[in-house]
């Protein structure tokens, strides 16, 4: 029993640094990933929105037209849906008779037919190399450790959503270079230390060649070119014979602001609106993040699970990229196009600063091939100070039981399982800040409804 536990900790740190264990091996060449298949039903989900538009995606801003005004909260209603999700991991690597080591890896994701996601199939395209005494180097496409790793924590307890997918920081780097230390040894345990830092190509506006037809010596002060997108982020992975504890803080400057924190890393497009009245004062967005998870193992059946999470976000004011298009009925359309939504905007055309802290707890007992779980998720309130309700005095509640359930005898890596789940906000209104949408995070509209339940039930498949 000893034994067996004192393996626990580490054997879970090592998956963040070694390759994984399962897959297919054919020399230097490694196949893994995964098939998951998922079933959800709802008893009072959004049937969705009323007057959808690309501008004020929150429906927070009244305008006197249109009327209604857009992106409302609809009815609801039960629903039902299906969730296809498919990784694939080919990976080369080659170790020399002076410990040298080399690798490339390749990983896409794909959800019901498209990217994972959107616009990004790959989470690592990369080439590396490492040596004990010097550590690791990557260089290439990368998956960021604030969504990966709180995935990691996350996903055993049903809670991926609303733990790794929202809130602040970016979960896909294009552009990125990665140190990792050796492993640091104490007494009491273990260190890993990581410096990540990525960058993304600017972001211009869709009109952008007809847009500079239009700055003057008299407006050129308002318009204000792509900034250039620029990230970094420190990770640290402490373990022992109980405890597996990582903290991550992430930092960015010039990228489009969001709370779906598995989004690519991307930039904002600048501030292409010539008025002075169209983004006033307007400054690239910048957006950080501080995160602590860990599991503890009093005992080889139980594992705890916790975190808590700083979101902190600049703001970002919606930008009209204003330009001339055929509409669909064949005329000619001349106006603003919303390439960009903008985040924490406000009716007086400002940006708002926004911190958010969100927490993660939960609780895993194993019995033979049998897992119970349970977690939830929390959002607080928001720390902001604007003149429009932008979902900053709402908080959230995600609470998840589920079961899980291996089939070694018919496949070993086979696992089926199943989910109570219950969402509750502390208010009608727009969801909070962390949420990605007013409908992102259990399809459940806090503008017209306060709770909702559901049922999953999915299988999921690893090579």
């Amino acid at each position: 029993m000893r034994h067996t536990l004192s393996r626990i900790g580490p054997a879970a740190a090592a998956l963040l640094l070694t390759v994984p264990a399962f897959g297919a091996q054919y020399g230097p060449l490694q196949i893994t990933g995964f098939l998951k298949d998922e079933f959800s039903m709802c008893d009072n989900c959004s049937s969705g929105l009323v007057n959808p538009s690309p501008f004020d995606p929150r429906g927070v801003l009244t305008l006197p037209s249109p009327n209604p005004p857009l992106n409302q909260g609809g009815g609801s209603r039960y629903t039902s849906s299906n969730l296809g999700l498919a990784m694939l991991s080919l990976g080369l690597s080659h170790e020399f008779a002076n410990a040298l080591s080399v690798e490339a890896l390749a990983t896409a994701r794909e959800r019901n037919g498209g990217p994972d996601i959107y616009g990004q199939y790959l989470i690592d395209g990369f080439v590396g190399a490492k040596y004990p005494l010097v550590g690791a180097v990557k260089i290439g496409i990368l998956a960021s450790r604030s969504w990966s790793r709180a995935d990691a924590f996350a996903y055993p307890l049903g809670l991926s959503v609303p733990w790794a997918e929202s809130g602040a920081g970016y979960g896909v780097f294009k552009q990125a270079v990665r140190y990792t230390s050796p492993v640091i040894y104490f007494p009491t345990g273990k260190l890993t230390l990581e410096l990540t830092y990525a960058t993304a190509s600017r972001s211009y506006p869709i009109n952008y060649g007809s847009l500079l037809k239009t700055v003057t010596p008299t407006n050129y002060q308002n318009f204000y070119l792509p900034p250039k997108p620029q990230l970094a982020e420190f990770f640290l992975q402490y373990s022992n014979e109980r405890n597996l504890v990582e903290f991550t803080s992430q930092y960015s400057v010039g990228g489009l602001q969001s709370s779906f924190a598995k989004g690519a890393f991307v930039g904002a497009i600048g501030s292409p609106n010539t008025s002075a009245t169209g983004a006033p004062g307007y400054r690239a967005p910048t957006e950080d993040l501080e995160m602590i998870e860990g599991n503890y193992w009093p005992v080889p059946q139980w594992r705890i699970t916790y975190g808590l999470k700083r979101n902190g976000w600049s703001g970002q004011q919606q930008q009209c990229d204003y330009g001339t298009a055929p509409a669909p009925d064949g005329s000619t359309f001349t106006g603003c196009f919303w390439d960009q939504a903008g985040f924490n905007y406000a009716s007086d055309g400002l940006r708002h600063h926004g911190v958010e802290y969100d927490a993660l707890a939960g609780a895993a007992y194993t019995r033979g091939l049998w897992v119970f779980t349970l977690g939830g998720v929390y959002m607080a309130q928001s720390s902001v100070n604007s003149p429009t309700e932008w979902g900053q005095r709402n908080s959230a509640a995600f609470v998840n039981l589920g079961v899980y359930r291996r089939f070694r005898g018919l496949y070993r890596h086979l696992e089926v399982y199943g989910g109570l789940g219950r969402v509750m906000f502390g208010r009608r209104g727009p969801a909070p800040l962390s949420m990605p949408g007013n409908i992102a995070d259990g399809q459940i509209d806090p503008r017209t409804s306060k709770a909702g339940d559901s049922l999953t039930l999915g299988a999921n498949l690893i090579f």
